[in-house]
Order: C-alpha cells, then structure tokens, then sequence
C-alpha cells in the first residue's frame, strides 16, 4: 500500500491534473496497413521456324512462373520516441534521475523535437510543492504535450545542485494527445488496462481515491512509480503514469 508520502503525493498530482480533465475516451490504434504481392506470370516463347526446313520446328516453351514468396513478414517501424523514451522507476529512456537539466533536456529535444512549455527556474512552490521537505529553494517544468520533467535542485537524488527529479507523462482526459504511445519496459502505456499493469507489475496495488478531495482512482508500484486509473477494475485503463520524487510531496 501508499506510504503517507505517496498518497500525498497523488493528492497534490490530482489535484493538478483534475482541473484539465475532459470525458475524452482512448483513442483506437491505428489499423495496419494491408501489403499485395505481385501477381504470377507465365511467359510462353512462340513457334519458331527453321529457315529451309518447313517440317523442322522447335517446340514450344513455356516458362514457369516465378512462385511468391514463401516467408514475406509484414514488418512496422516503431517511432523513435517509443524506442527510445522508456518510461523506468529510475528515469526516462537513458536520461536517469539526479542528471543534469540541461543534458536531460537536449536529450529529450533531440527524440521529440522542440518543448511546448518551460517555466523557467522558478520559486519551487511556483506549479507545485517542489519544496522537497523545504531543502529546495527553485523548480522547473518543461513540457513535451503530456510529458512533463521536473527539476528542482534538492530531492532524494541530490542536495544544493539543480537536476532532474521526475516526470509525468499524460492527463487526466486527454489520451491520444502528444506525444503518443511512450510506455514501460513491457509495454504498460496510457490507455493500457488494470490487468495489464498487473501483468507487469505483479506487486502493483490500486485504490480507489477519494472524490472528496479530488483525488482520481490510483496505482502504485513504488515510491517512484505510480499513477492514475480511470478505476480499479480489471479493464479500468490507466490516465497518468507518475515517475521519480516529482513535485506534490
């Protein structure tokens, strides 16, 4: 179960996150696409005449056709950013919490392209509690669409040194929104359901939240990963995957 930091912890990321809540449902996956191969042909030589000899011909040939492939695979490309941006209990993809910022987020730019939103170094309770106990004194929050990093320059990972600390990948009613289809080592992304978390997670707990302090239906996996559901139930999918010490403890 939660420790009495985790749940806090969900209660200030709920209650960040009910405010951009919408009755949006997950989006479909995308039909794949469909593959012709090329049709067989024969070819048939025609007769041939000897010159100065009438009766003497050679006979006809035909040419067998060339049989299609016996193995052809339908093969699909996965975009770069679900290769690459792999959302782990220790950090995002190969960008490890307590890095540096400015390498996590040259990293992340260089897979997604430019952010949609930066705050700047900013006082730590500016978005959010990112007062890490009080030991941190500014915070920052870079957007990518849904997948917002966290720093700050106190937490777990380090003390009186700026760094990244967290990310939050999704909100609460906008699935389908960019960027799309990032996911866990075994493929628990949002969208995904309840059973497939546990599939995954076999020590995950769920819980139901409370309504009356804004707090949605949750998971928890570790201090360091967690999120939202849309319930508990096995085909409940999840909304919001929450990693590292981020912000709202």
């Amino acid at each position: 179960m939660p420790t009495s930091r985790t749940v806090a912890a969900l209660t200030v990321a709920g209650l960040m996150l009910v405010a951009a809540c919408s009755d949006d449902e997950p989006t479909t996956s995308p039909t794949p696409p469909s593959f012709t191969f090329a049709s067989t042909t024969s070819t048939t030589v025609p007769d041939t005449t000897v010159p100065g000899d009438d009766s003497s011909t050679v006979p006809e040939t035909t040419v067998p056709p060339t049989p299609p492939p016996t193995d052809a695979t339908t093969t699909t490309t996965e975009p770069l950013s679900t290769q690459e941006l792999i959302l782990r209990g220790d950090g995002l993809g190969s960008a490890r919490f307590g890095a540096a910022p400015q390498g996590v987020v040259e990293y992340v730019t260089s897979v997604l392209g430019g952010n949609t939103g930066d705050t700047g170094w900013v006082d730590p309770f500016a978005f959010a509690d990112c007062g890490a106990g009080g030991a941190a004194t500014k915070a920052r929050r870079v957007d990518w669409g849904v997948l917002s990093l966290l720093f700050s320059d106190a937490s777990t990972y380090a003390i009186d040194r700026e760094h990244f600390i967290g990310y939050e990948y999704g909100r609460v009613g906008e699935i389908g929104d960019e960027p799309v289809g990032l996911h866990t080592p075994g493929d628990v992304g949002l969208g995904s359901r309840v059973i497939d978390l546990f599939a995954e997670f076999p020590e995950a707990s769920v819980n139901e939240g409370d309504e009356d302090v804004g707090i949605p239906p949750n998971y928890y996996v570790s201090d360091v990963f967690y999120g939202l559901l849309t319930g508990t139930a096995d085909d409940d999918f999840v909304t919001v995957i929450f990693g590292g010490y981020g912000c709202g403890e």
